[in-house]
């Protein structure tokens, strides 16, 4: 699992190991929104970034995943049906969802 589009510098060699049925790689989508995903994950790919990198994997034989995460209610939630529809199209197998988890000592800095 990776918030990553990088995770596609390894496609051979991942590739190699999804013939084997020892690999398979999840991206980690939150929202569509590039300015929502900047703020939330600063540091990660772009959506678009991550789509794509879904593709490459998918047409490289390597069974490719989407992860919506964090579900946020009011803020990524309106996002879930698209996220779904766009992996799809690039040839995620699957999705999924991991709601926000938000422990009591980190809530400031999400209210920030």
């Amino acid at each position: 699992t990776t918030k990553s589009a990088r995770v596609t510098r390894d496609l051979d060699l991942i590739a190699e190991m999804a013939k084997l049925g020892l690999a398979a790689v999840s991206l980690s989508i939150t929202s569509l929104d590039s300015r929502l995903s900047a703020t939330l994950e600063p540091r990660a790919s772009a959506p678009h970034r991550r789509l794509e990198a879904v593709q490459q994997l998918a047409e490289a034989g390597i069974p490719a995943h989407a992860s919506i995460a964090p579900v946020i209610p009011a803020i990524t939630d309106c996002d879930i049906e698209e996220i779904i529809s766009r992996a799809a199209e690039a040839g995620a197998q699957s999705a999924g969802w991991i709601f926000l988890r938000l422990p009591y000592e980190v809530a400031p800095l999400f209210r920030e």
